[in-house]
């Protein structure tokens, strides 16, 4: 069923019954040490987009009042066409500590790790050494650094921007796994939340100090973790509200450790193959559209092989393969629900096309 889904999803975008992919979301959101903190957007559309129209922020430990969003406009930056652009807290002092310690550079020192009350290496399951980096437990634990790079770790390195280097004067991008992180147009949230685009957890619900929202078996996905956008999710969760009984699905979301900065500066996503010239290949009319009875007509440039009609759901409801290799033919179609499908032909030489279907 997902495959079919995913091919309707295709076959809306192609033909444009459906909106196109129109507008920005959240492909990757990093949570980790200190001022670890990062979002990616990505734009599933055709053309380049101007961020300046957008801002980022949070939700605090269950706020929910639109006037309560802390939020910060993006800058007056092009994202371009399936591309993604990556917000990283602006944190840059190698020698800050507490609110200002650095996002990571790749500079970090890179050593064994050692038990802090045993003094002893610490080992993995399959008994070799675990490497980590390297703390200053007597300087409000501040990475030490090394003179080899790694570029693994190095998130600030993956940044297209910097925001919010000062706290009192802007907090969105200082958020915690309990923060509801947001995307939306504008500057500010509407009295009626029309203008979220894309939600990280649940506004209006807290899961506590020190914690975060959970997967179903008490996984934490946005505390202490990167998660990065499954590549068939082709745009943001609109409002997510504890009062409307929402969830995360978190199963959108692939779910990495820690200070996972790999998934950053590029993303899959389907959207990015669609494309109106492979599927509407040969022009075809149907009539009466919108239908009102059982009886439609089609008339094509080339020969009909197949038809296949699909409902919003990705089910097919009715197919018929035509053995009169005619540019025209009549079809009597059962009854089916007032809605929008999906009206898909098949033409010789494995072309195919597709209009929107409107029954009444």
């Amino acid at each position: 069923m997902k495959k079919i889904i995913l091919f309707l999803a295709f076959i809306f975008v192609a033909s444009n019954i459906f909106a196109q992919y129109d507008e920005l979301f959240i492909s990757g959101y990093v949570e980790g040490y200190g001022n670890n903190r990062a979002l990616e957007l990505y734009n599933p559309t055709n053309a380049a987009i101007d961020l300046s129209g957008y801002s980022v922020g949070r939700f605090s430990n269950g706020d929910f009042a639109p006037g309560l969003f802390e939020g910060i406009q993006l800058p007056n930056d092009m994202i371009e066409a399936y591309g993604t652009y990556t917000v990283v807290i602006d944190k840059r002092d190698s020698l800050g500590t507490g609110f200002e310690t650095p996002v990571w550079n790749g500079y970090q020192l890179w050593d064994v790790v050692i038990d802090e009350v045993t003094g002893d290496t610490v080992f993995d399951m399959n008994g070799d050494p675990v490497y980590g980096v390297q703390y200053d437990l007597n300087n409000d634990n501040i990475p030490f650094y090394g003179n080899e790079y790694h570029e693994w770790l190095d998130l600030q390195g993956k940044a297209d921007v910097f925001l919010c280097p000062v706290y009192a004067v802007n907090n969105a991008m200082y958020f915690n796994g309990n923060d509801a992180v947001c995307l939306i147009s504008g500057t500010t949230v509407m009295n009626d939340y029309s203008n979220i685009i894309d939600v990280i957890g649940i506004i209006g619900d807290d899961p506590g100090t020190n914690a975060g929202w959970e997967t179903a078996d008490g996984t934490w996905i946005t505390r202490d973790h990167s998660l990065t956008r499954k590549s068939y999710v082709d745009g943001g969760s609109g409002l997510v509200f504890a009062a409307l009984g929402d969830t995360i699905v978190y199963a959108d979301w692939e779910i990495s450790y820690k200070n996972d900065f790999s998934g950053l500066g590029w993303h899959e996503c389907d959207c990015t193959i669609n494309s109106t010239e492979e599927l509407n290949q040969v022009d075809f009319k149907i009539f009466p559209n919108p239908l009102a009875g059982n009886a439609l007509t089609i008339e094509a440039e080339e020969t009909i092989e197949r038809v296949v009609i699909y409902n919003v759901l990705g089910e097919i409801v009715f197919t018929s393969k035509l053995n009169s290799k005619a540019h025209q033919t009549s079809l009597n179609l059962p009854d089916l629900i007032g809605g929008i499908y999906a009206f898909s032909i098949y033409f010789e030489g494995d072309k195919q096309s597709i209009q929107k279907l409107m029954i009444q």
